[in-house]
């Protein structure tokens, strides 16, 4: 008896163990924001975390040239008020979707500062330990490779997107659809063009991700407050940027008044920001998740 006594103690304290270290306060990072899209006829809630502009850096040469310049000094730009890199935090959003058991995690871009070898291993060995589907957003610093003029076509990080593709991705839903299109070069590529238009066709509504901020003339203070960051407007539309026919194209159809994009959410400002694009879209810019900030986004039918 006093045996099975001694097991059954030994179970409950590795139980215990258990159950502290999967529920062990996660210090370095927050839920800075909670964004509410209503999509009447929805019949559950659905959650998503978002994360955006993490720039986690796996330090492999100390020079990473004239864009970037020192190692050391690139990764100490890019950690929350305590000092912690995002890396570090980004194991503990894997850990925290863990818990939540979202519909998904949504990653807006710039989630590695630069292309490398070891950087992509990270985070895909990061991706895998993930419990719930994730929809990826191709952002610019990911294509920037410092010792190679450009990432190859082949290269690992595109195997993080769905069926491989950076331009265009639709996650479908019952009652919606999430699509995300690839802007990082601050032009939408004109497959991009035809596969939007299939999903509009498809009459759900739809919530838009992109890694730039869209722009239009109703949401002029986005463009100001851009600039004031920057020195120059990182967002795509006319009236902020050239852009080509097909991104032109692109955003009429997006944010025509018969649309039916209901939300946009982007990033790679490094600020928050919420304004209309339209009389009825509106477009949530997110603040980086290198500074351990994370977005809750719920979808219900009514607040």
């Amino acid at each position: 008896m006093k045996r099975i006594g001694n097991v059954i103690v030994t179970l409950i304290f590795f139980i215990v163990l258990a159950y502290n270290a999967y529920y062990a306060p996660l210090p370095d990072i927050k839920v800075s924001n909670t964004e509410t899209v209503i999509i009447p006829g929805v019949e559950k809630e659905y959650t998503f975390l978002f994360l955006t502009d993490m720039h986690m850096a796996i330090k492999t040469k100390q020079d990473l040239g004239a864009s970037l310049g020192d190692a050391d000094e690139r990764m100490k730009a890019f950690v929350n008020e305590e000092g912690i890199l995002s890396s570090t935090q980004f194991t503990e959003w894997i850990a925290y979707a863990n818990r939540l058991k979202p519909e998904g995690v949504l990653m807006c871009g710039d989630m590695i500062d630069y292309y490398s070898q070891e950087n992509v291993e990270f985070l895909a060995d990061n991706l895998q330990k993930l419990k719930v589907p994730y929809l990826y957003v191709l952002g610019n610093h990911e294509m920037y490779s410092p010792w190679n003029e450009t990432v190859a076509e082949d290269a690992e990080i595109y195997h993080l997107f769905r069926e491989n593709n950076t331009a265009f991705q639709a996650w479908e839903f019952p009652e919606f659809t999430i699509c995300a299109v690839d802007n990082q070069s601050y032009q939408v590529a004109p497959e991009a063009l035809d596969a939007m238009q299939k999903e509009i066709e498809k009459g759900k509504p739809i919530i838009l991700l992109a890694h730039v901020p869209f722009y239009t003339s109703q949401i002029e203070t986005l463009k100001e407050a851009s600039i004031n960051t920057w020195g120059v407007p990182l967002i795509i539309g006319e009236g902020a940027r050239d852009t080509t026919e097909v991104t032109r194209e692109f955003m009429k159809m997006a944010f025509s008044d018969e649309s039916p994009v209901v939300a946009v959410f982007t990033g790679d400002n490094h600020f928050y920001y919420k304004g209309m694009l339209t009389d009825k879209i509106e477009e949530c810019v997110i603040d980086p998740s290198f500074a351990g900030n994370g977005t809750i986004i719920k979808i219900k039918a009514k607040e």
